[in-house]
């Protein structure tokens, strides 16, 4: 199949940048050690998911600037789109969090900007993959690794946070003759959160991907791949939805008492 053409990626080519998918199929250019390591690192930096994932960031924080410039009373514009993003996250998070009575103290400080930073930049990414020319950074098994490997490092750090050692418990069950077997089923859990939930939205953004461009291939440019297109706008949609309420989850059963 054809190398796609992503615009960002060919405009740092023609800049002398080393950035695109033939990086990772053809050899490093030749040269000393160290130009050789400075290369290697930097091809990994402007790869397309990379570059595409920058873009994303760039877009989030120039909307946010634009739209809380002014902070008018009565909201419009992106000030009024900002304003019913973050109260719907806001609404989300707080419907799905423990209640702050049970706990020692309200979670949700320590979670709603992680989830509104998850929620923003999975759904830009997600979106960005229906524009002709760009790439989708969420349909890279390594942006979704390291998406899910903050909220797992986290969740533990937010468990040992709240219950101290006593997080532990987390880990053997209501019964205690059956706590060795079942801390080895609890870590076998948590390390089976790592693969869902990575590879449930890389899975599902890339089979997007790879059915438009087999369409393209066989059926022509144009109405073929529409169908997959409108599809894929509610696929960005509810995978975004689906890792912000699994994180959500997360964070709630770590904070909590254990049972």
């Amino acid at each position: 199949m054809e190398e796609p053409i992503f615009l960002l990626c060919l405009l740092l080519q023609k800049l002398g940048l080393p950035s695109g998918e033939e990086f990772y199929y053809h050899a490093h250019p030749e040269g000393s050690l160290v130009g050789g390591l400075f290369q290697f690192k930097l091809e990994y930096f402007l790869a397309p998911h990379m570059v595409y994932g920058y873009l994303a960031m760039l877009l989030i924080l120039v909307l946010a600037l634009i739209g809380a410039r002014r902070g008018e009373f009565i909201p419009s514009g992106l000030q009024n789109f900002w304003e019913l993003v973050i109260e719907t996250l806001y609404n989300f998070t707080r419907d799905n969090l423990p209640d702050p009575k049970h706990l020692k103290r309200d979670v949700f400080p320590l979670v709603f900007p992680l989830i509104v930073m998850f929620a923003l930049f999975i759904g830009v990414s997600n979106f960005m993959s229906l524009i002709p020319g760009f790439a989708c950074p969420t349909a890279n098994i390594n942006v979704t690794l390291g998406l899910t490997l903050i909220t797992i490092v986290y969740y533990h750090i937010l468990g040992f946070w709240f219950h101290g050692l006593g997080y532990i418990k987390h880990f053997f069950g209501p019964i205690k003759w059956l706590a060795p077997l079942m801390f080895f089923i609890e870590v076998f859990s948590h390390l089976g959160r790592i693969i869902s939930l990575s590879v449930r939205l890389f899975a599902n953004m890339y089979s997007k991907e790879l059915l438009v461009a087999i369409l393209l291939f066989l059926a022509g440019k144009y109405m073929a791949p529409l169908p997959i297109l409108l599809l894929g706008v509610i696929v960005a949609f509810v995978q975004m939805l689906i890792f912000i309420a699994l994180s959500i989850a997360y964070f709630a059963g770590a904070v909590e008492e254990a049972h």
